[in-house]
């Protein structure tokens, strides 16, 4: 189970949502986020959430919010201009523990 669900949106207007089943409409033999990967360059807004917390980043401009509360995270001299690209970096860490049976005991995806 997963304790956050992502939400990307992109620069057409629209948006993909992770579900907890986490299965591609592209292909169903991958997770949610291989439909994002295919419009990587498109992205402009990418978060994680739950019932309790948001976690997003805008890469329009660079900010960060934390449920709701925005900042950035570059120093104060710098300024973005129209030639500043942010791009979406996401990595999950997808752990199985398998016994000798090949039985699948734990499952963690962090």
């Amino acid at each position: 189970m997963l304790d956050y669900l992502f939400e990307a949106h992109f620069s057409d207007g629209t948006m993909i949502q992770q579900t907890p089943e986490d299965v591609s409409v592209v292909d169903p033999t991958r997770s949610r986020f291989y439909d994002v990967a295919q419009r990587l360059d498109d992205v402009v807004a990418f978060g994680f959430f739950n019932d309790q917390h948001t976690y997003a980043v805008d890469l329009r401009d660079g900010h960060f919010e934390v449920d709701g509360a925005p900042f950035f995270s570059y120093p104060k001299d710098f300024a973005p201009s129209e030639e500043t690209k942010f791009r979406l970096i996401y990595f999950r860490h997808h752990t199985h523990q398998i016994t000798q049976g090949s039985d699948v005991e734990d499952h963690t995806v962090e």
